[in-house]
């Protein structure tokens, strides 16, 4: 079974865009850590359903002239920079990505750790599709690991998240073959849309570019 997992809100500053988004929704992500090797840190958030919103932007203790550290702190502004997908079983669906002409990477464990001191642990599936840069990222199976959205400050929903398409049709097909739950919708420009229900009303999220 594929589900959404969380959304990634990508800044070139952590600490100021954790600012932006408690001022957005009236909720104060948590901070949760380092992911060494790729040059990022992030904060959190729950959403309702089980899943969850990252912010994720450079870490200043790495490296941050290639990778995602570099890509984030490249940004313009804070956005909606990926998804990520949640899934128990990886292997099955690398094998679905690559019979719809996706590139996969993986599975790989992964993890990183946490304020309090502790661990937390999971399997990540890269995935990559040429005509679809930016739209299909990566997969996810936490395990054992208590899923980040029963452990970060609640009070958020997610009403709504699309990906909007200038030609929506080849996405949206190749969607409904992987069994990725998001809707893709028709638009002038290509980007991602979302919708927050929050304490202080609702929040439209848009990408970096917007």
């Amino acid at each position: 079974m594929v589900d959404l997992d969380h959304l990634l809100w990508g800044a070139p500053d952590l600490d100021a865009a954790s600012a932006q988004f408690q001022a957005l929704t009236g909720v104060t992500p948590a901070v949760g850590g380092s992911h060494p090797g790729h040059g990022s840190r992030n904060a959190l958030a729950a959403l309702d359903h089980g899943r969850y919103f990252e912010i994720i932007a450079p870490d200043p203790a790495q490296d941050l002239s290639r990778g995602r550290g570099a890509e984030l702190a490249a940004l313009p502004g804070p956005g909606l920079y990926a998804f990520a997908l949640n899934c128990t079983d990886l292997p099955a669906l690398a094998a679905a990505a690559q019979a719809a002409g996706v590139s996969t990477n993986g599975p790989h464990a992964m993890g990183r750790a946490t304020p309090s001191g502790g661990r937390i642990n999971w399997s990540i599936l890269y995935l990559d599709h040429p005509a679809f840069a930016g739209t299909l990222h990566f997969a996810l199976d936490w395990g054992t690991t208590p899923h980040p959205s029963t452990v970060t400050p609640a009070g958020c929903t997610l009403t709504s998240f699309a990906i909007l398409r200038r030609d929506p049709v080849p996405l949206r097909t190749l969607y409904q073959a992987l069994g990725v739950p998001v809707h893709v919708h028709g638009a002038l420009a290509d980007g991602f849309l979302a919708v927050l229900g929050t304490p202080n009303g609702t929040v439209v999220l848009r990408d970096p570019a917007r």
